[in-house]
């Protein structure tokens, strides 16, 4: 039987948001792995990261008041843009030659059988 374990390099932008840096750099590389499943046919199995590139990174301060005077206050968020190359291993399940084989077995659809 042939080797249907197949490898590559992919690099993968990928965003995340959130209150700080480093929960946004967590949300982003979080996506790294979602990305790769959602347009993959095959079943990947092994995802290693090479290197990371900041494509973007922003702070935004968003100025809000209660009852539109009272108590000022600046809320802080961060959002990152990532560039991730990843070594990505995978079986190509559509390679794999199946076998088909049929039965008749089950007694249910077997009419020899006393009793059905």
């Amino acid at each position: 039987m042939k080797n249907v374990i197949q490898a590559e390099d992919r690099n993968i932008l990928v965003k995340g948001k959130a209150k700080n840096k480093k929960e946004a750099f967590a949300n982003a590389i979080n996506q790294v792995a979602r990305n790769l499943g959602a347009k993959e046919d095959n079943l990947i199995f092994k995802i290693e990261p090479k290197s990371f590139e900041v494509e973007e990174l922003k702070e935004i301060d968003e100025k809000e008041h209660f009852l539109f005077f009272f108590f000022p206050r600046i809320r802080k968020s961060y959002e990152v843009q990532l560039r991730v190359l990843v070594h990505v291993e995978y079986v190509c399940v559509n390679e794999i030659d199946c076998q088909k084989v049929a039965t008749t077995d089950n007694p249910l659809f077997n009419r020899a059988t006393k009793g059905v």
